[in-house]
């Protein structure tokens, strides 16, 4: 399912390349030739010397103008004909803390035309989506977001009760409207996924970064997607995906299955009837 970034590399990208987005002394808003060159940097430091390709409306964000709050939706979209073709899908927030915030690695079970989940924007800010095809050919699109304070803001939910609920899961999956068409799934992780930014009202400390490292979703063993992840998935990650069952005339078994930065592991099962599928 090809290579994938070092934690050693997301380090680096973190505390090396984005000095200026942690808090600090207030600063001017960045001119549009500044972003671009920020792009640039990022870029190279994620893909080296690799072409990167803008292909129009055939890969695209969406994702609201403004942060409402600091759980922000973002859906990533790839058009026809080019969808069959991608194998993995980069979310990049640019001026984030840490600006590689999601790593997706499609399975062959996977339908790549779209896939969503929500983020902690830190700053205004440009997200880069980035599809790479079977072919080794990179294909970007970007979005413009204006964001404050989402990387730092306190957690919505009890950090007590969040605990209690930590590692659960739950699995919505879409009536299919006509056969053929790829199963459209949503998958809730109870995780409070903090960046280590966010500070305790009570004891004025920061509490420690804790989140999701990795995700891997698997049907009847067979992979649909990994997602390798950091501090910029919001707290309880959610995922939208599609799949496309191997086989649609028998019941099948839908796995998830966790590892967070502080090394824990969860997994869950859920059943699918063969009757759902068709």
């Amino acid at each position: 399912m090809g290579m994938t970034p070092s934690r050693l590399y997301r380090a680096a990208l973190c505390f090396l390349l984005i000095g200026g987005v942690l808090p600090g002394p207030a600063r001017a808003e960045p001119t549009e030739a500044e972003r671009m060159a920020r792009w640039s940097d990022l870029r190279h430091a994620i893909f080296g010397d690799r072409v990167v390709e803008d292909t129009g409306n055939l890969v695209t964000i969406d994702a609201p103008a403004r942060a409402e709050d600091a759980i922000v939706p973002v859906a990533i979209s790839i058009a026809e004909p080019l969808a069959p073709e991608i194998r993995s899908l980069y979310l990049i927030i640019d001026d984030n803390p840490s600006p590689l915030a999601a790593h997706f690695l499609l399975g062959p079970l996977a339908d790549a035309r779209e896939i969503a989940t929500r983020v902690r924007i830190d700053d205004y800010t440009y997200l880069h989506a980035v599809a790479e095809a079977a072919d080794g050919r990179l294909y970007v699109t970007a979005r413009f977001i204006k964001a404050a304070g989402g990387c730092s803001a306190p957690a919505s939910k009890d950090q007590a009760l969040a605990l209690e609920r930590l590692g659960k899961m739950k699995l919505s999956l879409a009536d299919r409207s006509r056969p053929g068409e790829p199963i459209n799934a949503k998958l809730l992780i109870s995780h409070p996924n903090n960046s280590g930014l966010q500070m305790d009202p009570v004891s004025r400390n920061y509490i420690p970064a804790d989140f999701m490292q990795t995700l891997n979703v698997t049907y009847n063993g067979q992979p649909i997607f990994r997602l390798e992840s950091d501090i910029a998935i919001s707290e309880d990650p959610s995922i939208n995906f599609r799949f496309r069952p191997s086989d649609l005339t028998s019941p099948g078994v839908i796995t998830a299955e966790v590892l967070d930065s502080s090394q824990r592991h969860f997994s869950q099962s859920w059943s699918v009837s063969a009757a759902a599928q068709m």
